[in-house]
């Protein structure tokens, strides 16, 4: 049980040094060519959407690194979680509701399914803190995992449109 335990301490460490060392941000580019109206719509839009996950996710991992350190026990982490998880709901929301030019639509869909995966990972941690089923703890990291992979994929697809800067 403390091995289990120490694995979901050590994917949620990894997890918030990522994310608190290395926030992305979007910016819109200083690019050659001058991007059309619904564009710099939609760059604003992705970037905000952007900000507020990490911010999200800080504030999030902030509540773990409490339960990490003893501060919170696994039902009032539960609780905390609990009342995340409709904010990450509104979020994937707000992405799949975006008015994305058809030459970002599949940078779009990736970063939707990003923020769906942090969510079922949060879902699936707060079920290891409430059930200690080493699976669910499995899970959880799985989705962790595959969420920043899709980010990252994201990401990248928005690059060649030579319209956004991504800041550490």
């Amino acid at each position: 049980m403390r091995n289990i335990f120490t694995v979901s301490i050590l994917v949620f460490s990894v997890f918030a040094i990522v994310t608190l060392a290395y926030p992305s941000k979007l910016l819109l580019a200083q690019s050659a060519t001058t991007p059309t109206p619904q564009q710099t719509a939609f760059v604003n839009s992705f970037e905000k959407l952007v900000g507020d996950a990490n911010n999200l996710t800080q504030n999030y991992q902030s509540q773990v690194t409490k339960w990490k350190n003893h501060q919170l026990d696994n039902k009032t982490m539960i609780t905390v979680t609990d009342s995340y998880l409709p904010k990450y709901e509104k979020l994937i929301n707000q992405s799949k509701t975006m008015q994305s030019p058809a030459e970002f639509q599949n940078a779009t869909n990736l970063y939707t399914k990003s923020l769906e995966s942090e969510l079922q990972s949060y879902m699936h941690f707060k079920n290891y803190l409430s059930t200690n089923n080493s699976t669910e703890n499995q899970l959880a990291s799985q989705s962790l995992s595959s969420g920043f992979v899709q980010e990252v994929q994201a990401f990248k697809a928005l690059m060649p449109s030579g319209l956004f800067n991504i800041v550490p």
